[in-house]
């Protein structure tokens, strides 16, 4: 085994290049079109198509727009909207709250992430159904169990002041190429981390373990790996890593399909979930609704498809 030298780091480096350049082709001009439509204030006059949606779920209407954002943009923006918005609308519950929270877990960011899904087979109408449709289906049974029980109904108040929700284009090119590098960073490391598993042996063991866990998911091993590394950094990560791996052998499409439909109903278990629970979403949706939700449904989707020969699902669910 050789972890240093000729044999490692300039694959290490070959693969971590070839990613990034996968990703940073379409995520540039993505984030190039979504500052152009935050500059000109276009969110608004969108997120009224989601105001119903807003009332199934038991959310005020307002907070439509601050939805819309954390889809288009990302959940940071999500929040910079609805901490812009909060002085002027009525005061969330705990569980309103955490049912936004849910279900902005569930579904954002979806521009780059859809076209990740898209990069690795995936139909984005299938990707986005799954996850905007499941995201409103979590956020209805989430308000129904908190009215039910009569819990969290008390007030939420930020103790922030609202910030602009736009910037200049500089300040956005700075923190882009901050966000692009983090990205590589973390690519990076995690191509080390799988080369090193697998030469030492220790992706057998992994992948193994893995299965015995996530084996009733029907999730196969080829990917069972980077199923696992989107769900704990997310899908730019697992995503992005699993368009390299297509490249270098052919992965079942079965397979990408069942561990996409997963990382897209939960991912960034890590990040995302500190930051809920900082923004006041309550431990009852974020911790453990979240993830029953998520292994639930996607095993929903494996027993309804399960019957489906390879050549239908590709067809209607894969590019």
């Amino acid at each position: 085994m050789k972890l240093s030298g000729i044999n490692f780091f300039p694959f290490v480096f070959q693969r971590t290049k070839s990613a990034c350049f996968t990703l940073f082709k379409f995520m540039i001009p993505i984030s190039i079109i979504i500052h152009v439509i935050q500059i000109f204030g276009w969110l608004e006059p969108i997120s009224s198509v989601l105001e119903p949606v807003m009332k199934i779920v038991g959310l005020p209407a307002q907070m439509a727009l601050v939805w819309l954002t954390a889809m288009v943009v990302n959940i940071y923006g999500g929040f910079l909207a609805l901490f812009a918005i909060y002085p002027n609308m009525e005061p969330l519950t705990e569980a309103q709250l955490t049912v936004f929270c849910v279900m902005t877990l569930i579904a954002h960011t979806f521009p780059i992430e859809l076209m990740v899904s898209k990069k690795t087979g995936v139909r984005v109408s299938v990707m986005f159904c799954i996850r905007f449709g499941f995201a409103v289906v979590a956020g209805i049974l989430l308000t129904q169990l908190y009215n039910a029980f009569d819990v969290l109904q008390e007030p939420v108040s930020f103790m922030l002041a609202a910030p602009e929700t736009t910037i200049g284009w500089g300040e956005w090119a700075l923190n882009e190429l901050k966000n692009y590098a983090v990205i590589a960073t973390v690519i990076f490391s995690l191509v080390a981390f799988l080369r090193i598993l697998e030469l030492t042996g220790a992706l057998e063991f992994v992948n193994k373990g893995m299965a015995s866990a996530l084996g009733w998911l029907r999730i196969g091993p080829e990917v069972l790996t980077l199923t696992v590394l989107g769900l704990t950094f997310g899908i730019a990560y697992g995503g992005g890593l699993m368009i390299e791996e297509t490249k270098r052998s052919q992965l079942p499409p079965r397979d990408i399909f069942y561990s996409m439909t997963l990382m897209g109903l939960f991912h960034s278990i890590i990040e995302d979930t500190i930051l809920m629970l900082s923004m006041g979403g309550h431990w009852s949706g974020v911790l453990i609704f979240r993830p029953v939700f998520a292994f639930i449904i996607t095993y929903a989707i494996v027993i309804c498809t399960q019957n489906c020969s390879d050549k239908s699902l590709t067809r209607f669910c894969m590019r």
